[in-house]
């Protein structure tokens, strides 16, 4: 899966659904992970968890992201993961959000780097199961975490690692810290994929070029510009430019409609929708005024009519 260096779409709860997945896909990502899904809700047969964990028919190979803090539990999920079609397990240790933290899950796992170890021996006893960790480079500037959690991931048999480098207690604030990843990764046992600041295709492109990376992850960078992944891979294999021209972004947009709509239903189709437009927008002649109507319009068809003014009746 790791043999070439992949360009992947990162797990975020509520934006890394089927819909999006299937988009980035068209437009050559090489891989997707799925949203966050709860081990515990797994493993308790909670019905958002199962429906999340459903793929889409353009998941092949399928990546699933579970979080959780019980070993057992997490590899209860895992394997319920792979029954339903998954080829490859992540487990979210690096997540910052304060409701998962709580749990002792995601980037509470940074400070419980025996905990964290445990969940690893238990994906890696027999029969076992194929997996990845994500995580950060510590909790905080004090506590910084990458080597040990890269070694014990190695240890116990982890197809990879991805890291964002930065701190969780720094959220999104400040400036990920490549150096410190680069320097990690070339002394790595395993391949490291690094996400975090890759917003533009240089970016991208140079990220991958690091000494030790084995691929690069795209999150925030992707919201809006499902075609971000075409844009790297044009500058990486001709050298040159592009950028999707008024009526592809406004086919897109269009067709990312279309799919909420199909998964959701209308009414909540609608209010996913409204929160991508506000990414779709961002730069754009008009933006602002769309912005500013978006959440005035309560149907797909009127949000269609202002997309297409937003795109060939430019304010």
């Amino acid at each position: 899966m790791f043999t070439q260096k992949p360009i992947i779409l990162a797990p975020m709860a509520g934006l890394s659904d089927r819909p999006f997945r299937r988009l980035c896909r068209s437009f050559g990502a090489d891989l997707c992970v799925s949203e966050m899904i709860s081990a515990k809700g797994l493993v308790y047969g909670d019905r958002k968890s199962r429906i999340l964990l459903a793929p889409d028919k353009s998941d092949r190979p399928y990546w699933v992201q579970l979080f959780g803090s019980d070993p057992e539990i997490i590899r209860e999920a895992a394997q319920i993961a792979l029954e339903a079609g998954a080829d490859l397990i992540d487990i979210n240790m690096g997540c910052p959000v304060r409701k998962v933290v709580k749990t002792g899950a995601g980037a509470a796992l940074l400070r419980d780097p025996e905990r964290a170890e445990a969940i690893m021996q238990a994906l890696n006893r027999a029969p076992a199961i194929p997996y990845t960790i994500k995580t950060r480079s510590g909790w905080d500037a004090k506590q910084t975490t990458l080597n040990l959690f890269i070694e014990m991931a190695a240890n116990h048999n982890a197809m990879a690692l991805t890291c964002h480098p930065r701190t969780a207690i720094m959220m999104f604030s400040g400036r990920a810290d490549w150096q410190q990843l680069t320097d990690a990764a070339q002394d790595a046992r395993l391949p490291i994929i690094s996400s975090g600041d890759l917003t533009d295709p240089q970016t991208a492109i140079e990220a991958l070029a690091r000494p030790g990376m084995a691929g690069i992850m795209l999150g925030r960078g992707s919201l809006g510009r499902p075609w971000f992944f075409r844009e790297i891979k044009e500058l990486l294999q001709k050298g040159t430019g592009w950028s999707p021209d008024p009526e592809l972004k406004r086919e897109t947009i269009l067709k990312h409609g279309d799919l909420l709509k199909e998964e959701y239903g209308e009414k909540t189709g609608l209010l996913l929708y409204r929160k991508h437009l506000a990414w779709y927008s961002k730069g754009l002649s008009g933006a602002a005024a769309f912005r500013k109507k978006l959440f005035t319009l309560t149907s797909f068809a009127k949000l269609e009519s202002a997309i297409h003014e937003l795109f060939f009746d430019p304010v």
